[in-house]
């Protein structure tokens, strides 16, 4: 039994509470693996990005985003994740509840338009 779990926190340090909390089990996700692995011997593998997120534990982050924002103001939020929230779903749900995320990333990404990477940006900006 698995649990990801949403602490509400203010500015300074004062926890307030949960906002959310999922509970799973790795059974329901059973066979998400076997996609991403080798087929046949091959060094050819399923591209996992093309697994919906509904089928994957990747999902619970876009839950406790979504319930968090129910309870709390969305433009006063600024959720917070380790790598394994560095998916494009999350950052397309986080704009559409006109909320904020803070994410450790694990992939290069492009940024802004398209033409630089998040590295670069980052690089450039003031300590």
């Amino acid at each position: 039994l698995l649990m990801h779990s949403s602490l509400a926190v203010t500015t300074a340090g004062k926890p307030l509470g949960l906002t959310a909390v999922k509970f799973w089990t790795r059974k329901k996700f059973k066979g998400t693996n076997a996609l991403k692995g080798a087929n046949a011997g091959t060094k050819h593998t399923v591209n996992h990005t093309r697994i919906p997120i509904e089928q994957k534990e990747s999902i619970r982050w876009l839950e406790n985003l979504e319930q968090s924002t129910q309870l709390v103001n969305p433009d006063r939020c600024v959720h917070i994740g380790d790598r394994e929230s560095d998916i494009y779903e999350l950052f397309c749900l986080a704009e559409e509840k006109n909320t904020h995320f803070l994410v450790r990333t694990c992939v290069d990404r492009r940024a802004g338009t398209g033409s630089t990477t998040i590295a670069r940006k980052m690089k450039r900006e003031p300590i």
